[in-house]
């Protein structure tokens, strides 16, 4: 494949603008940003790249009070990590950690920097939330019955936070390097990117741990309740994430050796991430893929 060379930054600024815009009627649009300009500072030098990306937030935080600050606060330290973690050629785990934990703290900042994480510590944050939600015309009368569930819901996001936080971070990193890794492969350029998704795997050391909180949380359920919940509660959020990942890396494995067509297998894999009922046993499946490695069985 012939290397694709662009030497004009004019393309990254269109685009970086688009997502700008694009991302303030929907935010999950910025998750595309760090890759487009991490992308940009391997190829093209880290200054410049960094500059562009000030003056975009510059340009948001015109458009959008504060806007233009909480993305620079979110996606600048994970640029600038990731970018060394590709430039010195940190292992894929050492990268994925440094910024996935960077990626937290600066999430957190933002949290605490916008008020946020006081609003939510508050025993009546669900009501003001769902009345801000009635002011801003979202929230209608005919759905008062869903109240009760909806603060529940609401209770235990904030009970999960520092799991899903965790679980954000890693899903954000893992997705711009690999992006990134791609397009700088078209370039030309070879860098430390994570596999194709069908060889994911968790480390053995990771599968250690994993395991021990699980074991832990099932035995001790009752004391770690008394004693931690948060702690027992998170950990065994993100161990059952990580094996579903895991898990989910399998059953696409095994739906390539099948020769599945892509839309179909894309269909399937959706089914099974948003379908309460698939994602234990694909956890499971995770789990004893980290015992047995089933990949490699089936090659074998």
């Amino acid at each position: 494949m012939k290397p694709i060379k662009s030497k004009s930054l004019l393309p990254m600024i269109l685009q970086s603008i688009g997502i700008g815009i694009i991302g303030i009627l929907f935010p999950i649009a910025y998750v595309f940003l760090p890759m487009l300009f991490l992308t940009e500072a391997i190829d093209k030098g880290l200054v410049k790249i960094m500059g562009t990306f000030v003056g975009l937030c510059l340009l948001l935080e015109v458009l959008v009070p504060r806007m233009g600050m909480v993305l620079f606060t979110l996606f600048g330290p994970l640029i600038l990590i990731l970018h060394y973690c590709l430039v010195t050629k940190k292992d894929l785990v050492t990268s994925l950690t440094l910024s996935s934990g960077l990626f937290v703290v600066s999430i957190l900042v933002v949290l605490e920097t916008t008020g946020v994480l006081a609003f939510i510590q508050k025993d009546d944050f669900p009501q003001k939330f769902i009345e801000m939600q009635k002011k801003a015309g979202i929230w209608q009368d005919s759905m008062t019955q869903y109240i009760p569930t909806f603060e529940s819901m609401m209770r235990q996001m904030v009970q999960y936070l520092p799991a899903i936080l965790i679980i954000l971070s890693l899903i954000v990193t893992y997705v711009t390097l690999t992006f990134t890794g791609r397009k700088l492969l078209l370039r030309g350029k070879l860098v430390v990117q994570p596999p194709s998704f069908f060889y994911f795997r968790l480390p053995q050391g990771v599968f250690a741990v994993l395991g021990t909180v699980i074991l832990v949380g099932l035995v001790f359920q009752t004391q770690m309740d008394e004693f931690a919940p948060l702690l027992a509660n998170n950990g065994l959020v993100l161990a059952a994430f990580l094996f579903f990942i895991q898990g989910l890396a399998v059953v696409d494995f095994f739906f390539l050796k099948l020769r599945m067509f892509r839309l179909l297998k894309a269909i399937l894999l959706t089914m099974i991430i948003f379908t309460p009922l698939m994602q234990v046993p694909v956890a499971c499946l995770g789990l004893l893929d980290s015992l047995l490695n089933l990949r490699r069985i089936h090659l074998k």
